[in-house]
């Protein structure tokens, strides 16, 4: 069962925020859970994105482990998705752009690991 909701944020909105990377990391193991289950198992690491967007000055840096994780799944899975390090988290526009495309790519994973 799909663990996230990542369109229901919005920009400053702390407790939100917060919300939506506890829900972000917990489906980023999800992830990781399942491709370790397949036969043979596939093994990714498990970045810790339980703080993403509440990071503060750390944002960046698991902004661009983000990427390599999504690097790794895009491969595994052969889904294509825009390079999400790219975007300035503290712009308005760049912010709901990520979320967007963001959204898009996890809706992709989630359907190519059969989690509905």
């Amino acid at each position: 069962m799909p663990q996230f909701s990542p369109d229901q944020v919005t920009f400053d909105d702390g407790p939100g925020l917060g919300m939506w990377d506890d829900n972000h990391g917990r489906e980023h193991m999800q992830f990781a859970q399942v491709l370790a289950g397949q036969t043979p198992a596939v093994l990714i690491p498990s970045y810790d994105f339980l703080q993403f967007l509440t990071a503060g000055s750390a944002r960046r840096s698991i902004q661009e482990s983000h990427q390599k994780s999504h690097d790794q799944l895009g491969q595994i899975l052969g889904i294509t998705a825009t390079d999400f390090s790219a975007y300035d988290l503290s712009k308005p526009d760049d912010f709901y752009n990520f979320l967007g495309y963001h959204a898009t790519t996890h809706a992709q994973i989630r359907q190519a690991l059969g989690i509905t």
